[in-house]
């Protein structure tokens, strides 16, 4: 196989095609995710999310059509998901202490009493790449935009480089097709060592996303923090649930299903990926129990 591994978004990234294919793809590749790292973060001052967030209530802006439709996306799970999973959070998590790349351990405590507004939609989405600020809330997209890039990245390799196979790998948020031949065997990581497999699934063509509370996690003072928030409230998910492994057809599905098994008890996520995903399944870590495989419209 011919492979490409790259560092974008604090995060490592494997591509895997085959030998010999006539297209330049790397270089596209890596253009693709420089674009997304640099555009899309909360962390930069001067991108194209950064002037989103900046606009007055009532203001509108039109930005390109990646962005627009990827926000569009991402309000679509928004309210198929009742506001649990949530691109709205960027003020929830700068509160939270989370206003630096990772990797950091600990961050001053701060007064908890004027918390961010949260209202059901906070932005309008009117069309032709327009988008309006209806409240003083500010967009965050997180892993989601991680897992909207690596699946557009895939599709594009898939009809344009190479139908036959490949895999796109970016710190455990994973798409990968086959045209029958190559299956994928693809190992699902200790939640507390990285290093050590405790499961595996085998795949020839789909996703598999990763969320994981004890990596993204840090002291807020005295008091621990992660990443994970329920977008209804804001606040940081209180769950047992230590790590979800989800695999779809879709990584932008895989990618907030993981998110909502922090969030939902098992009989709303059952309920959730019955109704949002045709097949799916689902690897659920929690503190002190045994994990295993939950199949949804698998036969």
């Amino acid at each position: 196989m011919d492979t490409l591994t790259l560092q974008i978004m604090n995060t490592e990234f494997y591509l895997a095609m085959p030998k010999g294919v006539r297209f330049a793809w790397k270089d596209e590749a890596e253009k693709w995710l420089q674009y997304v790292a640099k555009e899309w973060s909360r962390f930069q001052s001067d991108n194209e999310l950064a002037q989103l967030n900046s606009l007055e209530v009532g203001e509108t802006l039109r930005i390109s059509s990646l962005l627009y439709d990827c926000l569009v996306q991402a309000d679509r799970y928004y309210q198929r998901s009742n506001g649990l999973f949530s691109p709205y959070l960027k003020r929830q998590l700068e509160l939270h202490g989370y206003n630096q790349s990772f990797p950091f351990d600990k961050v001053n405590s701060v007064d908890l009493q004027n918390k961010p507004m949260i209202v059901d939609q906070p932005f309008q989405f009117l069309g032709d790449e327009k988008v309006m600020k209806i409240a003083p809330q500010e967009i965050d997209l997180g892993g989601f935009a991680k897992g909207y890039a690596i699946e557009k990245l895939a599709n594009w390799l898939e009809q344009k480089v190479s139908p036959d196979f490949g895999c796109i790998d970016g710190g455990g948020d994973m798409k990968m097709w086959s045209s029958g031949e190559k299956t994928w065997t693809i190992g699902v990581a200790d939640a507390w060592d990285v290093d050590k497999e405790i499961s595996s699934i085998k795949l020839k063509t789909g996703a598999i996303a990763t969320s994981n509370r004890v990596y993204r996690s840090w002291l807020q003072g005295i008091t621990k923090k992660h990443h994970l928030l329920n977008g209804q409230t804001g606040q940081i998910a209180n769950t047992e649930v230590v790590q979800a492994s989800v695999v779809t057809s879709s990584l932008c599905d895989a990618e907030v299903g993981a998110k909502l098994c922090f969030l939902m008890d098992e009989g709303e996520l059952q309920r959730w990926f019955e109704k949002n995903c045709q097949q799916s399944a689902r690897f659920i870590v929690k503190e002190g129990q045994a994990a295993n495989w939950k199949m949804t419209g698998v036969k």
